[in-house]
């Protein structure tokens, strides 16, 4: 069937709809499907899909083997080879989640010491090795340090990816890479189409991250400045790139702090709002009580979103970088007693 006899056959299906044959026109629509799914035309095979339900809702039949077979014939199209790397994360999912994520991935190559990322800047994508090998290097200081080298069949850029954080580690390729990568936009869709993939992917992820595990065994602190529980409140505010205020202030519970930085909680149902923080300077307003019973001193200087980390019932934790670290007197002239 050529492009202009499937226009026909569309055409056809609207005059069926008007003549309020629903039958023939769902029957139709699965014709279509079937067509346009051979074909690998996915997008097009799921758009008349979704015109069975608007045709026809209860058509249940039609609907499920429309479905049935554009499942089927995206399995037959997946890379063999990838599957099998992947078998053990395919093997946790079912066929419709599979393909969802098989179909959301795109592809990059690396070349050696191009870097996937780079310790503390941003990234949004979750990489899956294919082939070629990478060094994971945490920098000390002026010290480089290797934490592990990663293969085949691992993955990368968890943390970053379902917390929203800057990257604590830079990956580095040894030879020439091949990935596939996920961006995090792609949770948004799965949450109507493939609800429980991003949790069922999230625990595949935290149950095989070998960089977690060898930082655990070499036992290496990344946190640069003791940080200390602080409770209070914060108001905050969102800015442009040339540092004027954006819409109204929010509030929030401080955590703790430190000299380079500090953390606070926020309440919020939509963690796609609480990721778009990610790299995003805030004006920050609290008061910090001093051993000396002076008054308050006020904190109202701009810093910038490092992490944006879910926690329960809605809460995200908020973790913010000082433009200049803090002189460590400062800290001493703070009552923590207070918090206490």
């Amino acid at each position: 069937m050529n492009t202009q006899e499937r226009d026909k056959k569309e055409a056809e299906v609207d005059a069926l709809v008007k003549q309020k044959d629903t039958d023939a026109a769902c029957r139709l629509l699965v014709a279509l499907v079937t067509e346009y799914a051979k074909e690998k035309n996915f997008k097009k095979a799921e758009s008349l899909y979704n015109r069975l339900y608007e045709v026809d809702s209860m058509a249940l039949t039609e609907i499920v083997r429309a479905g049935e077979i554009i499942e089927e014939e995206k399995s037959e199209s997946v890379d063999r080879e990838h599957l099998e790397i992947w078998s053990d994360l395919y093997g946790t999912l079912s066929t419709t989640e599979g393909n969802a994520l098989y179909y959301s991935m795109k592809t990059k190559i690396f070349e050696a010491g191009e870097p996937i990322m780079e310790q503390g800047t941003f990234n949004s994508r979750l990489y899956f090795i294919n082939k070629g090998e990478v060094k994971a290097l945490y920098l000390q200081g002026d010290r480089e340090i290797l934490i592990t080298m990663l293969m085949p069949g691992q993955i990368i850029g968890q943390m970053p990816f379902f917390t929203a954080s800057v990257c604590t580690l830079s990956l580095v390729p040894m030879n020439r890479v091949k990935t596939s990568f996920l961006e995090t936009d792609v949770l948004k869709k799965w949450k109507n189409d493939v609800p429980a993939l991003e949790s069922r992917l999230y625990d595949y992820c935290m149950h095989n991250d070998p960089v977690k595990k060898a930082l655990d065994e070499k036992n290496i602190e990344r946190r640069t400045d003791r940080r200390e529980k602080f409770f209070g409140r914060i108001k905050f505010v969102l800015l442009d790139k040339s540092g004027k205020s954006l819409g109204n202030a929010y509030s929030g519970e401080i955590a703790d702090i430190s000299v380079g930085g500090m953390s606070f909680i926020v309440k919020s149902p939509k963690k796609e709002s609480v990721r778009m923080l990610l790299g995003r300077r805030l004006r920050v307003i609290f008061d910090l009580p001093l051993k000396s019973h002076e008054k308050p001193h006020k904190i109202d200087q701009a810093m910038t979103v490092i992490a944006a980390q879910p926690q329960a019932f809605d809460d995200y934790s908020v973790h913010l970088r000082f433009d200049t670290k803090w002189a460590q007197k400062m800290m001493d002239a703070i009552d923590f007693s207070e918090n206490l």
